[in-house]
Order: C-alpha cells, then sequence, then structure tokens
C-alpha cells in the first residue's frame, strides 16, 4: 500500500507536468507555426532548449544523492523543479505573439531560449528527482511497473490537457491565449501540491544513507567503460532521436497537410496518448513476470510498428487523408506505449540504489540532448524539403519516412544488449571491488 501511494503522488506530479507540456507542444507550437507563419527551424530550435538543460539533471542526481536538504534527498528537488516550471509560463503568450510580429528579432530568439531552458531546467530537476526517488524506495522486481505507472499517469494528464486546451482555446485568439496559459498554470500548482505534499519522509541526521556510498566519478567511470552500459545509453539517445523529429510538426501537420482547426489538432495528443495507454497497460500486463521478454520483444515490437506508423504518415502526407492521418497517430501511440514499457523495465534493472540519482540524471541527460537535437533536425529537415521539393505536404512526408528507417535501424543497437552480462559487473561496483569492463 505504501508504494502504491507514493506512486500515485509521484504520478500526480508528472499528470501536472503534462499540462504544461501540452500548452507548450500542441497549442504554442502549432499556433506560432501555422497561424503566426513563423519559420518551423526557428520554433523547432527555441523549443528544443528545454532538453538542452538536461545536464542539470545529472548535477540533480548527484545532489540529491550526496547532500539532502533538511533531510530529505529528492523533495526539495521535485518542489524547486516544478515551481520554477510553472514560474515561467505566463511569459510565453507575450513572447509568442512578439515573435509572431517580428520573426528574425534576435532579442526575441534569445528570450524564447531563455525562458524554454528555464522551463527544461525546473522539468529536468523535478523528473530525475522522481525517478531517483522510486529506485530508492521500491524494491527491483517492482520497478519496472512502478515506473510504467507513472508514466500512465503522465499520459492521463497528456489526455485531460489537451481535452481542455481543446475546450479553452478552440481557434486561434491571442486574447484569450493568455487566460488559457494562466488557468492551465494554476491548475498545476493545486495538482502538484496535492501530489508533491508528504512524498519523501525525512532521513536521519546520524543514518549512513544509501545515496552516500557511491561517489560520482567512479560510477560514471563504470557506465563509460562498460559496454553493455554504453550499448543501453546509445540505444537510449538513438530511439528518442528518432521519435522526437516529429515532436514539433504533428500539429502544423494536420494545419497545413489535413486542413484541420486548433480546436482539433490540439487532439492530435489525444489520439496518441490513447493508443499509448493502450500499448502501456496491454504490454505491462503481459509482461510483469516475464522481464527479459519485456527488455527485448517489446522494444523490438515497438520500433517495427513506430517505422509501419511514421510510412502511415508520411503517406497521408503525400495523399492527405484526415482519417488515415488520425490512424496513424495512434498507431504510433501504440508503438510508443510497447516502447515505454520495454525502455522502463530495461532501465529501472540498469538503476541502482546506490547510484539512483547519478544514473537517472545521466539517463535524462541522454534523452534530453536526444530530444533536442531530435526536434531541431525536425524544422530544419521540414524546411530544407519545402525548399527542395516546392512543397509543404511532401516536406512532412520525407520527414516522416526518415523516421521510419531510422527507427528500423536503431534495431542494431538493441541486438546485443544483455542484462546477464550487466548485473556481474554492476554487483562488482556496488561491493566496492575493481571493476573490468566488458
Amino acid at each position: 500500500m505504501v508504494i502504491s501511494w507514493l506512486v500515485l503522488k509521484l504520478g500526480l506530479v508528472r499528470f501536472a507536468t503534462s499540462f504544461l507540456v501540452v500548452l507548450l507542444a500542441n497549442v504554442l507550437n502549432r499556433v506560432l507555426i501555422v497561424d503566426l507563419t513563423v519559420p518551423a527551424a526557428l520554433v523547432t530550435f527555441s523549443f528544443a532548449f528545454q532538453h538542452v538543460m538536461t545536464p542539470v539533471g545529472l548535477v540533480t542526481g548527484y545532489f540529491s544523492d550526496t547532500h539532502p536538504i533538511r533531510g530529505r534527498h529528492r523533495s526539495p528537488y521535485i518542489w524547486g523543479g516544478m515551481l520554477l516550471s510553472a514560474a515561467v509560463m505566463p511569459f510565453f503568450p507575450d513572447w509568442a505573439l512578439a515573435l509572431g510580429a517580428q520573426p528574425q528579432s534576435r532579442p526575441l530568439l534569445y528570450q524564447g531560449v531563455l525562458l524554454f531552458s528555464l522551463f527544461g531546467i525546473g522539468t529536468t530537476a523535478s523528473a530525475t528527482a522522481i525517478n531517483a526517488l522510486l529506485v530508492d524506495r521500491v524494491p527491483e522486481a517492482d520497478r519496472g511497473g512502478a515506473l510504467t505507472m507513472v508514466w500512465i499517469l503522465t499520459l492521463l494528464g497528456f489526455i485531460v490537457g489537451s481535452a481542455l486546451a481543446g475546450v479553452l482555446f478552440p481557434a486561434f485568439d491571442p486574447d484569450k491565449i493568455h487566460q488559457l496559459f494562466m488557468v492551465v498554470t494554476l491548475v498545476v500548482l493545486a495538482v502538484t501540491v496535492w501530489g508533491a505534499w508528504g512524498i519523501e519522509p525525512p532521513c536521519e541526521p546520524t543514518s549512513n544513507h544509501l545515496h552516500g556510498q557511491m561517489k560520482l566519478w567512479p560510477t560514471l567511470k563504470f557506465l563509460a567503460t562498460n559496454r553493455q552500459a554504453l550499448i543501453f545509453f546509445v540505444f537510449l539517445g538513438t530511439t528518442i532521436f528518432f521519435l522526437a523529429i516529429q515532436t514539433f510538426l504533428l500539429t502544423p501537420y494536420g494545419g497545413e497537410v489535413l486542413a484541420l482547426p486548433v480546436a482539433e489538432t490540439s487532439r492530435f495528443g489525444i489520439y496518441t496518448t490513447y493508443g499509448i495507454l493502450v500499448g502501456m497497460v496491454g504490454v505491462h500486463l503481459l509482461v510483469s513476470a516475464h522481464q527479459n521478454w519485456a527488455n527485448k520483444i517489446v522494444l523490438v515490437v515497438s520500433l517495427v510498428v513506430g517505422a509501419a506508423a511514421f510510412g502511415l504518415l508520411s503517406l497521408t502526407s503525400f495523399a492527405p487523408n484526415p482519417t488515415w492521418g488520425i490512424c496513424a497517430l495512434c498507431l504510433l501511440g501504440l508503438a510508443r506505449g510497447f516502447y515505454n514499457v520495454g525502455l522502463s523495465h530495461l532501465t529501472m534493472h540498469m538503476a541502482h540504489p546506490k547510484f539512483s540519482g547519478i544514473f537517472m540524471g545521466l539517463w535524462n541527460l541522454a534523452s534530453g540532448l536526444a530530444l533536442a537535437a531530435g526536434e531541431m533536425t525536425g524544422g530544419f529537415l521540414k524546411d530544407r524539403f519545402a525548399y527542395l521539393s516546392g512543397s509543404e505536404a511532401g516536406a512532412y512526408g520525407w520527414v516522416f519516412l526518415l523516421e521510419g528507417v531510422g527507427l528500423l535501424a536503431c534495431l542494431l543497437f538493441l541486438a546485443p544488449l544483455s542484462l546477464d552480462k550487466y548485473r556481474p559487473q554492476l554487483a562488482v561496483l556496488v561491493a566496492d571491488k575493481p571493476v573490468k569492463p566488458y
């Protein structure tokens, strides 16, 4: 019951974070590119800086491991990160409207970079601390399932947030966008207080806490020289890179290619999230007792299904069809659901309580930089393909096709990954014995 209550409260914090992400990725992004006609490369460049800040996760992980604040290792970073993320949200509407009027303004570009950087620092710090707290307080056999449940609540936040945005902002209105951001931010603060209050009991001042037993550099040296750890982080980065290319292109694709209004493209997140939830819940029930099956087969299936979804998105770009486009979004969501379950089990089996903060910080660093690179690449490729082909629809089609091929290529990194080879090396590390990398 304690573990279930912890997972629920951590999930509520991520549920609240999803509301903020919906505002930026599903609403502000589409408004900038479609309604204000700001170049996609400029928009994705600014948006990607929330992920460029992911090195903060490694710093957060290390300090939360070794320096408790008032007896608590993780919760201060959860609170601080969420409050920072919420604090910058009211500034985004004015920035977007100003950028729409002056898209070539360098001061406005720098302002956007600053806003997204602060937002990224907040979300990275809170996410790192949440994942580390799961490793700290949940037994290894249950960690994959616990992280899966937190992700499911995160996805429910995308659904509820997307629906709320569609109701409050059905069509572009420069006057109502301020109201939308303010209302959602207040909701996020209320849910955060509910979820984060009492989330971590204070540790004893005189106790030798697990977090202090592993130092930063020995841990990083092990992860940087162990072959299985390297393969894991390369697989993590490449798969997220190709999945991220479309992040800020789907809603503009709905507006420019499928000619759908803001209210409908705001629901794109709902369609995708429904698919993710179906995939995650279904696969989670199947793999809970078969961890190795989850680590390999589910991830293989996720990449193949994801490639098929991007192929269908590409087809609907060259031959626009809203119905098939929505089907492709649901299929993409299903693939991401499979991927999330497989990755959550794999991640939680590779982490260890003695360096949970550092590991999850490095996990956020690798995934965040891959997200930033993918999102920047998406905007650049879309504009470049549009220039070369002379067709906006064709540009989206080629980008989606490239993503599908990239996901299939990631299978090459998954094949040699083995927990059976990693665990003995991990056991030697935590026992403070010399480590010989594979």
